[in-house]
């Protein structure tokens, strides 16, 4: 009688031991690798347009005009974190016939032109730090263009921006000849900060 017993229990315990094998079978996993390549682009600058200022009434006494620069996108499509500015200039006005400007005409003088600060915004969310811009006002026909947007060299102004320029304002000094003047209002995209 005693065998017996012993004999039933050393069949239980083998019935528990395969139970618990097929319950916990050993973790596995397998890893396989994937790879993508990302191509440079270019530095690009949207369209610029400026509108005409109101014309002006000679009364003995300084005027002033203002004039709206439209929003322009930069894309920094690069890849290389390596930095750009954005500079804006005028020509002084000069006397315009409607086809040319008159040669020997009269001007209405330079540091006439001037703008407000600008404002930059992400024009994509997942675009890097915007550019620092430059406190205005800004004049533009002092004979050479102001800076007013730069990314650094670090990284900034990866992706895509638009700035929208403060209001331009020209000022006409009372002894300006009564004639038609023109400038013209360049907008620069450059590499590096």
């Amino acid at each position: 009688m005693f065998r017996g017993k012993a004999r039933m229990v050393a069949v239980v315990f083998g019935l528990s031991a395969i139970a618990v094998g097929a319950v916990a079978p050993a973790a596995q996993a397998a890893a396989d690798h994937t790879n993508v390549s990302v191509t440079a682009a270019n530095l690009t600058l949207g369209v610029i347009a400026i509108g005409d200022f109101a014309g002006v009434a000679l009364d003995g006494t300084v005027k002033t005009r203002t004039a709206t620069m439209t929003a322009f996108d930069v894309t920094d499509a690069r890849g290389s974190g390596a930095g750009w500015n954005v500079t804006i200039g005028a020509t002084e006005f000069a006397e315009w016939n409607g086809t040319a400007y008159v040669t020997g005409g009269k001007t209405i003088g330079t540091s006439r032109v001037s703008m407000a600060t600008a404002t930059v915004a992400k024009a994509d969310t997942t675009s890097s730090t915007p550019p620092t811009m430059t406190s205005g006002a800004y004049t533009l026909d002092a004979g050479s263009a102001v800076k007013i947007a730069s990314a650094a060299a670090d990284g900034t102004g990866m992706g895509s921006y638009t700035i929208t320029p403060g209001a331009v304002t020209l000022t006409v000094d009372a002894d300006t000849y009564a004639r038609n003047y023109r400038s013209d209002v360049t907008v620069t995209l450059a590499t590096g900060p």
